[in-house]
């Protein structure tokens, strides 16, 4: 594939790391950003940055604007997110279930994963409105206040959410964000015994979400499954109402990497072979 020839180019000229930490920094932001904060974000000197900048945006994989002197992901740095998640054997797992909840609800769904104590969207398909959400694959987002991050954080292990919250400074973004361990503690709790997460203006004033766990082949959290959307078409009320499927689903999907799902679900199909 072409894109895969420019960037064995790349490499060669410039070293992989540098090459590749500016385009997480790319993936990271959801729209443009500049010369200063990519050379801010990665460390990398200004002078070096722009020389590899100058460089990716030759073999296509920045794009600048002239104009605000900015930078964003190219043409050539998205078929290859596009290559690699076709590839990934989660991603195949749940691609399925996550054009299902799509169909259904008509917005935005997240395959939601962990690194670093941060949760990232690893997929996502847009919502079916002309008005969606500004997400983005690659992207990260804290655990603790975005309902598939707590999906993830409810069923990790002990020692794991004693370093995170200990370690970890859980900002709050509105009115509703919890920051306190105990609180988390106890929101967590809740969340087991229910199966499923949910964001209610948490960590955007006017977005719901509702998640629940994906856990892999040894029953451990792998990942999540989410639909999020404007609260002024999604209330909490709404965003419940999906309970029921998002588990279903979630469980169709640890079943397909091996592993029976541990959350109790109704298993009855409807006339269509939709679990029920």
């Amino acid at each position: 594939m072409h894109h895969k020839k420019e960037l064995q180019e790349l490499m060669r000229t410039y070293s992989s790391m540098k090459a590749l930490q500016l385009l997480v920094a790319l993936a990271d932001c959801e729209g443009e950003i500049s010369l200063a904060q990519l050379s801010a974000a990665t460390g990398i000197p200004p002078s070096s940055t722009h020389r590899i900048l100058q460089e990716m945006q030759h073999c296509g994989f920045v794009i600048k604007d002239e104009v605000k002197k900015c930078y964003r992901a190219g043409f050539e740095a998205r078929l290859l997110a596009i290559q690699l998640q076709k590839t990934n054997f989660l991603y195949e797992a749940a691609r399925g279930e996550m054009a299902y909840l799509n169909d259904l609800s008509l917005e935005t769904i997240h395959l939601i994963g962990e690194e670093d104590m941060e949760a990232i969207y690893l997929a996502k398909l847009g919502a079916k409105s002309s008005v969606g959400l500004h997400s983005a694959v690659g992207k990260r987002i804290p655990l603790h206040c975005t309902g598939g991050g707590k999906a993830i954080l409810a069923w990790k292990s002990e020692s794991w959410l004693e370093n995170y919250l200990a370690h970890v400074k859980r900002e709050r973004f509105t009115g509703k964000t919890l920051t306190d361990a105990e609180d988390l503690r106890r929101e967590l709790e809740v969340i087991r015994i229910q199966g499923y997460a949910v964001d209610n203006h948490e960590h955007h004033t006017d977005v719901v979400c509702i998640a629940a766990p994906v856990f892999d082949v040894d029953n451990q959290v792998l990942a999540a499954i989410g639909i999020a959307a404007p609260d002024y078409r999604f209330s909490l009320e709404k965003a419940l109402s999906y309970s029921g499927e998002i588990l279903r689903c979630a469980a169709r999907i640890t079943e397909k990497l091996g592993w029976h799902y541990p959350i109790r679900v109704s298993k009855k199909r409807d006339e269509g072979g939709r679990f029920a």
